[in-house]
């Protein structure tokens, strides 16, 4: 299979799923009354961009890039001849990508949220970033570390 269209079809199905973890975890953590979301202090709002960055970051890279291995191995999928500028390690690269998430979507929403002097969120526009948060950084991380996994090494 062309790289590029594995790599297209393997962000598509991480962006699904980590978008559909991510509702789920919402619900787990704010509930669904629809109450407002406090924005500060930890378990509100901010400090959930830790683990739903960290998750998504790490899951966006390991399973899909254990995939890749495994796929360019059997020789179902080729090479990517471009080098990657991330670890070929694949634990290594999951767990940069994972820091990087939670750093990113704890510095983005923490700095817009502070910026706007926001105590709370309604529920739904705070599930509707999260929704969108997920899908952003799936599609930013899948195919980066699909490039790395399928980069020839």
């Amino acid at each position: 299979m062309n790289p590029a269209a594995y790599i297209r079809r393997e962000t598509g199905v991480s962006v699904v799923i980590n978008t559909m973890l991510t509702l789920g975890f919402f619900l787990v953590a704010f509930g669904r009354s629809g109450a407002p979301v406090p924005v500060w202090g930890i378990g509100a709002y901010v400090f959930d961009f830790v683990p739903q960055g960290f998750m998504i970051g790490l899951m966006a890279s390991l399973v899909p890039g254990a995939l890749a291995g495994k796929a360019l191995r059997s020789g179902r999928v080729a090479a990517v001849d471009a080098p990657s500028p991330l670890p070929s390690a694949l634990l290594l690269r999951s767990l940069l990508m994972a820091v990087g998430g939670a750093a990113a979507g704890v510095a983005i929403s923490g700095g817009l949220l502070f910026a706007l002097r926001l105590e709370q969120l309604p529920w739904g526009g705070a599930l509707a970033a999260k929704l969108v948060w997920a899908v952003v950084l799936a599609a930013l991380v899948t195919p980066a570390g699909l490039r790395a996994a399928l980069a020839r090494g």
